[in-house]
């Protein structure tokens, strides 16, 4: 009778060391990454709480009027462009056109004369100096509703009533003291031997201004010129009581909005976005040339 073949004993090529095993040490997390990490995720909490209204809102441009304050809330609803088509039917898009001009023109028009202006009163002294730069601050201390009524008298008077003219001039005064009075001590930083060497290779003062000058303080027009963009566009008072009809500005059609039958919060969120947008996208484009210009002469070696 044949036996079983035996199974012949498994045997292996070569012996495990176990010296030769190195278990590596286990990382363990530094009280600054856990520091790190608290904050990211606190920041990441905030930006949240912050942001949630606004798209909540932002909601509402697709938003039926059926689902806007439906109880309990309705998260979940069937998109729709009908308060896109009450905007555009209504000559909203014209009225950000406007605004948009009107800030722009004046904008530029308030760099144009008051770089030259603020330059004057910080380097040369002109008699009188003190007291001239006191009456130009002197337009803009005064509250709006001060202005507005002198300002509509004179402009019935000329003609300048619902005109592009008349809203560009009203904004242009109101933006240029302003724009002088900052601009005026960003000139008072800027070193005078640079000035003095461009005089003294034979440059006048006008050259000098152009070419030494307006290089340096770059940043601060794009920054102070921003504000008074910003200033224009959101201004009220003057667009109301010097505009009309055929000269509308986005915040003086806003209150259309508003009817007997209620608020339209569709077309209101559109309206809303659309006047964010404009800021938003200079301030993003320009930003390097804003926070230079808004820190300069604050860190002096």
């Amino acid at each position: 009778m044949n036996q079983p073949a035996s199974h012949a004993p498994v045997t292996t090529t070569g012996s495990i060391n176990k010296g030769s095993i190195k278990k590596g040490p286990i990382k363990r997390i530094s009280r600054q990454e856990k520091v790190s990490v608290f904050w990211t995720l606190l920041l990441i909490v905030i930006a949240f709480i912050v942001l949630f209204p606004v798209l909540w809102v932002g909601s509402f441009m697709f938003r039926p009027d059926s689902a806007m304050f439906a109880r309990p809330t309705e998260w979940l609803f069937e998109p729709t462009l009908v308060h896109f088509r009450y905007v555009i039917d209504n000559g909203f898009i014209g009225y950000l056109g406007t605004s948009f001009t009107l800030a722009s023109i004046s904008t530029l028009l308030v760099v144009v004369l008051g770089t030259p202006a603020a330059y004057a009163f910080a380097r040369f002294n002109l008699r009188f100096r003190d007291d001239l730069f006191l009456f130009v601050l002197a337009t803009r201390m005064a509250p709006p509703i001060c202005m507005v009524i002198p300002f509509y008298m004179i402009f019935s008077n000329i003609g300048l009533i619902d005109t592009y003219f008349g809203l560009t001039l009203a904004y242009l005064t109101f933006n240029l003291s302003f724009y002088i009075w900052v601009m005026s001590s960003f000139c008072k930083d800027l070193p005078v031997a640079l000035e003095e060497v461009a005089i003294l290779e034979g440059h006048n003062r006008f050259a000098v201004f152009l070419r030494v000058v307006m290089p340096l303080l770059r940043s601060a027009i794009v920054a102070t010129g921003m504000l008074c963009f910003i200033f224009a566009w959101n201004e009220f008072m003057f667009a109301f009581m010097l505009g009309g009809q055929q000269v509308k500005t986005l915040p003086v059609a806003v209150p259309e909005l508003i009817t007997t039958q209620g608020v339209r919060w569709g077309p209101m969120a559109i309206v809303g976005t659309l006047s964010l947008v404009p800021v938003m996208l200079a301030v993003f484009l320009l930003q390097k040339h804003i926070v230079r210009g808004l820190t300069m002469g604050a860190v002096k070696g």
